[in-house]
């Protein structure tokens, strides 16, 4: 069976037959059921009972089972789940084995009970089955941990043939078992959910759980004695799920559709151009006759490199005349006459384009656009001897680019 389980929920598992439940985010479960009665799990010793070994299985009565589990919904119909269950269930008898072991024979009383509590991580993968997505069977494994705790004891146990005798309780064998032991787990699940609201569903559920191999301490005849078994259960169960996430959103109402943009009006211009009504024709523009060059001189006297008012008054105007057109360069170039020597009248005339320089600046002119010459006594507007004094060659010129 539980080969069978697993087989079909893999399978199952990776068909697209149907589409899968539309939920987002995150739920949380809880429920309750049934463990029911089986004679499935081991219970053995180790080797060291006296006077026999023995290897028989638990018969278990129906019990109550319940569980907890937080999980989260995925895209194509998968979802995962923490889940924590727990159920006890009682030992009504553990039946010989034909070789030399009696057996434990039910009394009026139970011979104790095994508690197995699960902490599993479960898949599942739900399907539709119906046009309004309300009933949706699914199919899921999990894998996990179990904590095992048996608690068993026959020394109540009087037989009715012979009261008296109390050798005769467990066809010669005495049992005390109180112990506990972590081991992994694994379990199948088939179940169907159903919608009663948005966010709230029922979940009914058969589960298959198995444990490995589990070991714990008891006594047998009085001897401290190993045992080991294996438990295994099949419940059916109902729960009620809820999700986080609310219900879906309604769809949103339709828009109606915009109506047409009026088409823009147009009108001709003088021009022969084309604007919106609501728009000034293009105003024409005077054509602005912008000379070829600008140039301006300004004079020093003898051995002098500072500006006369004169001088400034003039730079002023030449300034605000050319900021009216677009610059595209000025050239200033200091010059001397032939008196003093020549590294001197050098310096003098880099002086004389600087103070000129300076004063185009502050009347507005970009720096950028200016470079300065020191000439010196070499470009002389009169030519003279050396030594000579002369008015026309102290001076400054500037040419202004457009």
């Amino acid at each position: 069976m539980k080969l069978a389980l697993l087989a079909a929920t893999g399978a199952l598992a990776v068909t697209s037959a149907a589409q899968a439940q539309d939920d987002e985010g995150y739920y949380g479960q809880i429920g309750a059921g049934i463990a029911l009665s089986s004679d499935d799990s081991d219970f053995e010793d180790e080797g060291g009972a006296l006077p026999a070994s023995f290897d028989a299985d638990l018969e278990l009565e129906d019990n109550i089972t319940v569980y907890g589990a937080l999980g989260k919904y995925f895209d194509n119909g998968l979802r995962g789940e923490l889940e924590l269950a727990t159920r006890t269930q009682n030992v009504e008898s553990i039946p010989g084995d034909g070789l030399g072991f009696g057996g434990f024979p039910a009394g009026e009383a139970d011979l104790g009970d095994l508690s197995a509590t699960t902490l599993m991580v479960n898949v599942f993968k739900d399907f539709n089955v119906d046009a309004a997505g309300r009933l949706t069977p699914y199919l899921g494994v999990g894998i996990g941990a179990a904590r095992i705790r048996p608690e068993i004891s026959n020394i109540s146990y009087i037989d009715a043939a012979d009261p008296t005798n109390p050798a005769a309780a467990g066809a010669g064998y005495r049992v005390v078992a109180a112990d506990q032991e972590y081991v992994p787990a694994y379990q199948g699940m088939a179940g169907l959910s159903f919608d009663f609201t948005d966010n709230m569903m029922i979940d009914v559920r058969y589960k298959y759980l198995a444990t490995n191999e589990f070991n714990y301490g008891s006594y047998v005849n009085n001897l401290f004695t190993e045992l080991s078994g294996e438990y295994q259960v099949q419940e059916i169960t109902a729960g009620l799920r809820w999700n986080f996430g609310g219900g879906a959103e309604p769809a949103p109402a339709p828009v109606a559709a915009p109506a047409p943009a009026p088409q823009p009006q147009y009108k001709t211009c003088f021009d022969g151009s084309r604007v919106l009504v609501s728009q000034p024709c293009p105003v024409v523009e005077e054509e602005v006759e912008v000379p070829e060059e600008l140039e301006l001189t300004v004079y020093f006297d003898f051995d002098r490199a500072n500006l006369t008012d004169a001088a400034q008054s003039l730079i002023a105007a030449r300034a605000a005349e050319a900021r009216e057109y677009e610059i595209e360069n000025i050239v200033v170039s200091g010059n001397t006459d032939t008196a003093g020597s020549a590294a001197y009248n050098q310096r003098l005339s880099a002086r004389r384009a600087e103070v000129v320089r300076e004063a185009l600046i502050s009347n507005g002119i970009d720096s950028s656009v200016i470079t300065i010459e020191a000439l010196g006594e070499s470009n002389p507007a009169r030519p003279t001897g050396d030594g000579v004094r002369e008015p026309l060659n102290r001076r400054t010129e500037v040419e202004f680019s457009f």
